[in-house]
């Protein structure tokens, strides 16, 4: 999720759902103080220089790679999410307001700081949200059945893993880094659809019971 122009609308859709159009500078992540101990400094590059003589560094270097690969593959899941036998269909109202002013590619303003926004009001949007954890056998069957049978499906982990969820549906997968969606939608239950209905969202929880294989008779 980057500059407006050249976003899709799908995606600027669930910018504005997430409230991400408040977010501030992501490259500052705080004030930067001048070291007043300049020895802890010296003491510092002092280990590191003998953690690159023995060896240790390039361990470490690799152990953090190894680390930064696997959380890429299997982001932190979505917390409070359980599944339910009493599923409930429920209307959202995506309204958000603005915290800075959206502009186009030419730098002319297109909606201010400030304003309350529909972002259906806006922009051309038809794809269907499935949230999934595919770690659940039931719940990947459920996903894999479910979404050539919707428009325009786009498939939101909640948990699992990335590259083998994209391997077993044959499909894009996205994940709910944080839990943004999650908590903006108000989910409690999954899996789940979320799909357009007019100016707002229709969001309807999934029986699980239904996605368990049928006892079998004898």
């Amino acid at each position: 999720l980057h500059s407006f122009p050249t976003r899709r609308s799908s995606d600027l859709f669930l910018l504005l759902c997430a409230g991400s159009a408040q977010a501030s500078n992501l490259g500052v992540w705080g004030q930067v103080y001048p070291i007043a101990e300049q020895s802890m400094t010296q003491l510092i590059r002092d280990r590191l220089t003998a953690m690159q003589t023995d060896g240790k560094m390039a361990s470490l270097q690799k152990a953090i790679q190894t680390r930064v690969k696997a959380h890429a593959l299997r982001p932190t899941p979505v917390s409070g999410l359980t599944t339910t036998t009493a599923p409930k269909i429920r209307t959202f109202d995506p309204t958000v307001t603005l915290h800075r002013t959206i502009r186009d590619a030419m730098g002319r303003v297109l909606v201010k700081k400030g304003t309350r926004v529909n972002p259906l009001t806006l922009i051309p949007y038809h794809e269907t949200l499935l949230f999934f954890n595919a770690d659940d056998p039931h719940q990947l069957t459920w996903a894999k059945q479910t979404f050539p049978t919707v428009r325009e499906p786009k498939m939101i982990l909640v948990k699992g893993n990335i590259r083998k969820t994209t391997q077993a549906l044959n499909h894009r997968i996205y994940f709910d880094q944080r839990g943004t969606l999650t908590h903006r939608f108000g989910l409690t239950h999954i899996p789940c659809v979320i799909t357009r209905t007019g100016d707002d969202l229709t969001i309807t929880e999934i029986n699980y019971h239904t996605l368990l294989p049928a006892p079998s008779q004898g």
